[in-house]
């Protein structure tokens, strides 16, 4: 073998080598936009005032807003009592579908005071994520049962 051979084939299998380092990397960022991406936020009242990401933990009527998930990820989410409240199910929850910029705003709603647990997932069972926050109110306040209105 000539010198000029061996120097082709040592460039061939560094592009060969190359090529298969660059496909996992796309492979792995491909896989990585097919998840539960993003986060929720409780918000207390029926809207943002004003463009926030940061939790309203403590809440009389809420709203739950997604940020940073893929365009058009969908899924399903449910608020369930959470101790020191109970264990039941609240009887509230819903989907989602995000926008082109991976959000979703829910409409208002309002639950008993208590302690609750928001519970959502992406594109399959194994990705759920879960938040949980206060309703302080009471019923005069505005919140105390009511759903999405």
């Amino acid at each position: 073998m000539t010198g000029a051979s061996m120097i082709k084939r040592g460039r061939l299998g560094r592009a060969l080598l190359l090529g298969v380092v660059l496909a996992g990397l796309v492979s792995t960022v491909a896989f990585a936009g097919n998840g539960n991406n993003g986060t929720v936020k409780v918000h207390d009242g029926a809207s943002d005032s004003e463009p926030t990401i940061k939790n309203e933990p403590h809440v009389c009527t809420f709203h739950l807003h997604f940020f940073f998930a893929d365009a058009g990820q969908t899924g399903s989410w449910q608020v369930d009592q959470q101790a020191p409240t109970g264990k039941a199910p609240s009887g509230l929850a819903g989907t989602y579908l995000t926008d082109l910029n991976g959000e979703y705003q829910t409409g208002v709603y309002g639950l008993p005071i208590g302690h609750y647990q928001l519970s959502w997932q992406g594109r399959n069972d194994q990705n759920v994520k879960h938040k949980t926050f206060w309703v302080t109110c009471d019923g005069s306040e505005g919140g105390g049962g009511g759903i999405e209105g």
